[in-house]
């Protein structure tokens, strides 16, 4: 059956049957300063990666897709964008397979999509600039829908797992349309009070014991809201608070 392959009546798609990376790619075009922004989507990564660079799992079925944003907000604000995609994930993922529960969908801080349990999705944002130095951004996802990986420390899923198949380009469709939404919401950063609230009413194991690894450090306490710039705000079992601007986060053993 032929693929169905959509194009955006707003941003321009490039398309790559096999490519190392989107990501990668879309910082490559921020730096030769080439007309943005652009959806970047491949078949196939032979190099995906995610935070820290971890290899990410790319099979063909899935959907790997960056979209290059130009001057998206004040340097300051870009990290906030792993939130706003990752509500407009969410919203394309219910748009794009109606099969699906979607009290199952929650968004893991700071960058997944969690179904049933299981990571459904990846979001890594990258800062960059272009060759006038004003700031930039790609934001990279990685959305398992025939596939998912089994050899993993923590459950994945797919949408085809779950009941709830869709095709790649039709999840790409939906998400093209939320991303505008979404950014338009946040506003460059103005509008990050109603994202963080969006995000609070989906977030995985809110209110729940979790172990946050922060470098070499393991931190494990109650998982409480995150604060206007996004940090996990985290009450230890001692009753300190503590704020968390970057780490992985896991449901200790027993949980």
């Amino acid at each position: 059956m032929a693929l169905h392959r959509f194009q955006s009546s707003t941003v321009p798609i490039v398309r790559f049957t096999e490519i190392g990376s989107t990501n990668t790619e879309g910082l490559a075009r921020l730096s030769r300063g080439e007309a943005m922004p652009v959806w970047l989507v491949a078949d196939i990564q032979t190099a995906g990666h995610g935070r820290r660079g971890r290899p990410w799992t790319s099979e063909l079925g899935n959907l790997f897709a960056t979209l290059v944003l130009p001057n998206p907000a004040p340097p300051t604000n870009v990290a906030q964008l792993c939130f706003v995609a990752g509500l407009a994930l969410r919203d394309a993922v219910i748009a794009a397979a109606p099969l699906l529960v979607t009290d199952a969908l929650k968004l893991k801080w700071p960058n997944d999509l969690i179904l049933n349990g299981g990571k459904l999705a990846g979001i890594l944002v990258e800062g960059g600039t272009d060759p006038a130095g004003r700031p930039a951004a790609v934001v990279g996802f990685g959305v398992n829908c025939l596939h998912h990986p089994e050899d993993l420390p923590y459950p994945a899923t797919s949408l085809e797992a779950a009941g709830a198949p869709a095709a790649p380009d039709r999840v790409l469709e939906a998400l093209d349309t939320a991303m505008a939404v979404r950014l338009n919401q946040w506003n460059g950063g103005n509008g990050f009070a109603s994202i963080r609230s969006d995000w609070m009413r989906h977030a995985f194991a809110i209110g729940d014991t979790v172990t946050v690894k922060v470098g070499e450090r393991e931190v494990t306490g109650r998982f409480e809201s995150i604060d206007v710039r996004g940090a996990m705000m985290l009450r230890r079992k001692d009753g300190i608070a503590e704020i968390i601007t970057a780490g992985d986060v896991s449901l200790p053993k027993g949980e």
